[in-house]
């Protein structure tokens, strides 16, 4: 979280190099603490995430990077980490502050964004797992499988016409997205990928791109809002 802008993103004043977003092209960048890290670096992800290349400026020289990566992130409720327990020693004022560093439009670029609570002492001592990482990954490459027929190597890479093409959104699909966007809950961006994450349960779950209520529930649910939890979020 130490990291400058010109680390994360790339630059330099004589010779120009390539930042972090462009090490993880075609991979995945984690960003832990990221409510530590300086707003300006923050938001300066903004423009790759949406165009997956870096443009870099400079009174000398300009440069254009690659930057198509996944961004993986997890941050604290607040700055001692323990809110909303009684444990938790930041005022008000100070909570307000840390999240503010997350700006709404990095938020809104987000795919999934899941609250993640404290594991219990007997969930701790058990041990207790889910699926192994091989069951998992035989569902996901058959999910990639099915993005590459339609030309990407994911669903989120679909454009909105594409996106209109290849999914079909029932009535009552259509009207809890209406509602959510209606509510405030999403964007103009954030509905289109919320059809997205729909779509790419709907491949789970071998369908055959008709987006029913539950899928669309599903990809809402996946993407809470910023609370009092630490966070874990995932750009596609």
């Amino acid at each position: 979280h130490t990291a400058s802008l010109i680390s994360m993103i790339g630059g330099g004043s004589s010779l120009l190099r390539p930042g972090e977003v462009s090490r993880a092209h075609g991979g995945v960048l984690f960003l832990d603490e990221l409510g530590e890290f300086p707003t300006a670096v923050l938001d300066a992800l903004r423009q790759p995430l949406e165009e997956r290349v870096v443009r870099v400026n400079r009174a000398a020289a300009s440069a254009m990077f690659p930057a198509s990566f996944i961004l993986m992130a997890a941050t604290n409720p607040c700055p001692c980490g323990y809110a909303p327990s009684v444990a938790c020693t930041c005022g008000p004022a100070a909570i307000a502050r840390y999240r503010r560093r997350l700006s709404g439009p990095l938020l809104d670029r987000f795919d999934l964004r899941l609250a993640v609570s404290a594991a219990s002492h007997r969930e701790v001592v058990d041990g207790t797992g889910g699926e192994t990482s091989t069951m998992i990954a035989e569902r996901v490459a058959q999910a990639r499988g099915r993005a590459v027929r339609r030309g990407v190597t994911s669903n989120a890479e679909l454009s909105a016409s594409a996106l209109a093409e290849c999914t079909r959104l029932t009535p009552g699909a259509a009207d809890l997205m209406a509602k959510a966007a209606g509510e405030g809950r999403l964007s103009g961006r954030g509905t289109r990928r919320v059809r997205c994450v729909a779509l790419t349960i709907d491949d789970l779950d071998e369908g055959d791109g008709t987006l029913h209520e539950d899928a669309v529930s599903r990809a809402l649910a996946l993407r809470c809002e910023v609370s009092s939890s630490p966070m874990q979020m995932v750009r596609a």
